[in-house]
């Protein structure tokens, strides 16, 4: 590969964040080529986020590590030429879709790079419109940002990054937050950009199987440095350790969680409806998942549930008690919430005092808070990261950090929104078989997720949404079978 024809060029690299134990990329050796798509995978902390930083020149000049050894990127030096310009070069989708739009609407997230480019209106048109196609997000024109769902959120972003046309196009999990569907229409699109433009494709992503066929090249990355880096190996793993749900339940007596007839629309009444009337239990000792395609009301049935979005009907038990219209501070005593945006949740300057922040803000002293902050930061392997700052976090720590700070007050029930979106396979399985504790010490689970496998493994039941309303709910394999027998095969489990 000539000198001209590399899109990457990194030789010897390293980069060290302030604080950290060991280097988050160390003595990297990769050249990527023009028109290249290469895959880029490896455990949570691997090191796959801080390269796309490093890449587009965040790193330095926006998050700062100290840097060694040579990097070019589309001709330029990242840290030397500037975000701004490396801009017009490499367009970053990062898992945080929401913390790169700079708008409030569709359009003019997708037609935001363009105009600072100078275009012309016709042109501006054009991008947008071929981006939007592109990314799958057509059908999300003339929408408020604030109303999409996170994986909607991404597929905007995704929109917005190719309006710019950059050289080389680099996606951060871009599968994260997106359901199977979304994931495959992805990485069809992906493909097609690949093949009939000259754009370089870097894909970061733990599950390589579910960009099969978009790169014939992958790379991995295990503890900063490069481990393998040759033909795409993209097999689904088999079997997963022995369940998390395979605990008897408590069963008996009134549900821990009773929702009856939630109904919610942006807007106010008349608006679009996000919730039409949902019925949900949740015992003690269960782990309930609610699945379904992006914008179908996962999130805000979460949301609702914790009061942080104000429902036009329905009622919400928790425990016997009618919580209704309790605030948010109030239930949050009794519920654990851990946010889709991981960084909606991050507020002090230390991974330490993340975990222990809410007890010491209810009056409990740091002795009687260290024991169960230490063992939930080893238990999620953060144990060694206490001194660093959270926004240094890879986004599957700081989910593991969320985590653990939801769970250091032992709350009675327990909600998660996408709590595997960023986490390697030996990740998920660990915190499914956590959830799995907490639900056999009587506590009760509800957790939103994407992966049907995981899903399936992790959870005693399925609730299914589409359009706002449940079409499906009962035991975890009987309603991952009635979508195959409905020909979801985008839902279909491969174990």
């Amino acid at each position: 590969m000539n000198d001209v024809d590399a899109r990457v060029d990194l030789s010897g690299f390293s980069a060290e964040y302030l604080g950290g134990a060991s280097a988050a990329l160390a003595q990297v050796e990769l050249r990527i080529g023009a028109g290249e798509s290469v895959l880029i995978t490896g455990p949570s902390g691997s090191g796959k986020s801080t390269l796309a930083l490093c890449l587009t020149g965040f790193i330095p000049n926006a998050v700062y590590a100290r840097l060694s050894g040579g990097i070019r990127v589309c001709g330029v030096e990242p840290a030397a030429q500037g975000v701004y310009d490396m801009a017009r070069r490499v367009g970053l989708v990062q898992q945080d879709a929401e913390g790169q739009f700079c708008t409030m609407r569709v359009e003019d997230e997708a037609a935001f790079g363009p105009e600072n480019l100078m275009c012309s209106e016709a042109e501006i048109e054009r991008r947008v419109s071929g981006a939007l196609e592109l990314a799958g997000a057509a059908h999300l024109a003339g929408r408020a940002l604030a109303e999409l769902s996170g994986g909607e959120k991404q597929r905007v972003a995704i929109a917005s990054v190719l309006a710019m046309q950059p050289q080389l196009l680099v996606l951060d999990e871009p599968a994260a937050h997106l359901d199977p569907r979304a994931t495959r229409s992805v990485a069809d699109s992906l493909r097609a950009i690949q093949r009939d433009s000259g754009l370089s494709i870097v894909i970061l992503e733990h599950k390589p199987w579910r960009f099969a066929g978009a790169a014939r090249r992958m790379v991995r990355l295990e503890q900063g440095r490069v481990v393998y880096d040759g033909p795409t190996k993209c097999d689904r793993p088999g079997r997963m350790r022995s369940p998390a749900a395979n605990g008897p339940l408590l069963g008996g007596g009134e549900p821990l969680l009773s929702v009856r007839g939630l109904k919610h629309s942006y807007g106010g009444r008349g608006g679009r409806p996000a919730l039409a009337g949902v019925d949900l239990d949740v015992g003690r000792g269960e782990i309930v998942g609610v699945m379904g395609d992006n914008g179908s009301g996962k999130t805000t049935l979460l949301r609702s549930i914790m009061g942080t979005v104000k429902t036009q009907a329905g009622r919400v038990m928790l425990g016997g008690d009618d919580v209704s219209a309790l605030p948010v501070s109030s239930r949050a005593s009794r519920i654990g919430m851990v946010f889709q945006n991981p960084n909606h949740q991050l507020f002090t300057d230390s991974v330490w005092r993340e975990v222990v922040v809410g007890p010491l803000a209810r009056g409990r002293s740091s002795q009687e808070c260290r024991p169960a902050a230490l063992s939930l930061l080893r238990r999620f392997g953060l144990a060694h990261m206490c001194d660093r700052h959270p926004l240094t976090l890879s986004f599957g720590e700081k989910r593991r950090l969320n985590l653990a700070a939801a769970m250091v007050s032992d709350p009675d029930l327990l909600m998660l929104d996408e709590p595997f979106a960023g986490q390697d396979l030996e990740r998920a399985e660990d915190l499914a078989g956590l959830l799995g504790e907490v639900a056999d010490a009587g506590k009760g689970v509800l957790l939103v997720g994407h992966d049907p496998d995981i899903m399936a493994w992790c959870c005693h039941r399925v609730v299914f949404l589409e359009a706002g309303r449940v079409v499906l709910d009962g035991p975890a394999s009987n309603v991952m079978a009635e979508l195959a027998g409905r020909g979801e095969r985008d839902y279909v489990c491969s174990v």
